[in-house]
């Protein structure tokens, strides 16, 4: 444990304060202009009759989808010989998803559960670090496999032209980590001198050699990553039904894209809000769904008129506003478990925070 002059460490909260206020900014400012957008839509949602079993549907799946991303990474954990018990892997998880939940002033979710975790294990704070990086690797690739599958799958819907370069994104995405999960279990590839001189790339440097140092951890357990890659898959199923679910919901009678369109459609979205840092991706998911309900209705009917594309992105915001509460709610029963371990997340910050945990931010 390091013991840092309070004067010289100050600076880091003040701009880790003044980061997160600009986040919420962003936030705020987005969500500001889709609701301008969409105000005249919108103050006609009391007319719509609202159809709370479909909703409750949606909690239910989001929670067994929680379940599965948080057994993703218990798996990853165990694999490179750490204990972690379910019990344990469910109150990490749940304390992660109340930490982006909360954003200004708390600590990144992952980071959050790395620390918990890595308090216990000092000597092995890069491999747990390793597995949260890994862990969001394996998550958005699952996104990209489930898009791009869907996409084959005969629907109601043919993909225009306003969608039909987010299915070749999609299939891009998902060939490209197809062939990393391949080299990454040949140590000559990892090792090699390509790799080391990609490491010293700007920007993108870093990322490689992080995912090079969580892969190799892996090499002689290919089940292990195959498996946390197979819950990813799982896990996002949920959470794109999950929003199927909450469209139902809202727009009982209205003409909104079917399952296999959310499916195909929503994980560029959802990509979208995980690269853009406002706090839970809020303002650019509902943003990024509402244009793809626009792009939907003009691949649906061509010919959409202004009014029709209007009523399209405030059903998608609608939806998008829907899934958000889900969020909420079970980020809410993770603020329980927030409450009652305070203390021990600052202790374990402190612990693992000398220059590891800065880093991996």
């Amino acid at each position: 444990m390091s013991t840092a002059n309070p004067a010289s460490a100050s600076p880091a909260p003040s701009r880790t304060m003044l980061i997160n206020a600009a986040k919420w900014l962003v936030a705020v400012v987005i969500l500001v202009v889709l609701y301008q957008m969409c105000a005249k839509d919108l103050v006609k949602l009391s007319e719509r009759t609202i159809l709370w079993h479909m909703f409750l549907a949606a909690l239910g799946i989001r929670f067994v989808s929680l379940l599965a991303t948080f057994t993703r990474w218990r798996l990853l954990v165990r694999g490179i010989g750490l204990p972690l018990s379910f019990r344990e892997t469910f109150r990490l998880g749940m304390l992660g998803e109340a930490c982006n939940l909360m954003g200004p002033g708390a600590v990144g979710g992952d980071l959050v559960k790395a620390a918990l975790l890595g308090k216990d294990h000092l000597n092995r704070i890069p491999s747990v670090l390793a597995t949260v990086f890994l862990d969001r690797v394996l998550g958005m690739w699952a996104l990209f496999v489930l898009g791009a599958v869907a996409s084959l799958i005969p629907s109601s819907t043919k993909p225009g032209p306003e969608l039909q370069w987010a299915v070749w994104a999609l299939w891009g995405g998902s060939l490209a980590g197809l062939v990393g999960l391949g080299l990454m279990f040949i140590p000559a590839f990892t090792h090699s001198r390509l790799m080391h001189w990609l490491t010293t790339w700007k920007f993108v440097g870093r990322i490689i050699k992080e995912l090079m140092d969580s892969v190799q951890l892996y090499q002689d357990r290919p089940s292990v990553v195959l498996s946390a890659a197979g819950l990813g898959i799982l896990g996002h199923f949920g959470f794109l039904s999950a929003f199927y679910f909450c469209a139902l919901s809202i727009h009982s009678g209205q003409s909104i894209p079917g399952f296999i369109d959310h499916v195909a459609g929503l994980p560029l979205p959802e990509v979208f809000s995980a690269a853009i840092p406002t706090p839970g991706g809020i303002g650019v998911l509902e943003g990024a769904v509402a244009w793809f309900y626009k792009q939907f209705q003009l691949s649906a009917v061509p010919g959409s008129t202004d009014e029709q594309l209007a009523a399209a992105f405030s059903n998608g915001l609608l939806t998008a506003l829907g899934y958000r509460l889900t969020s909420l709610a079970w980020g809410a029963v993770g603020v329980v478990y927030y409450l009652g371990s305070r203390g021990e997340i600052r202790q374990a910050v402190r612990e693992v925070e000398p220059g590891t945990m800065e880093q991996a931010a």
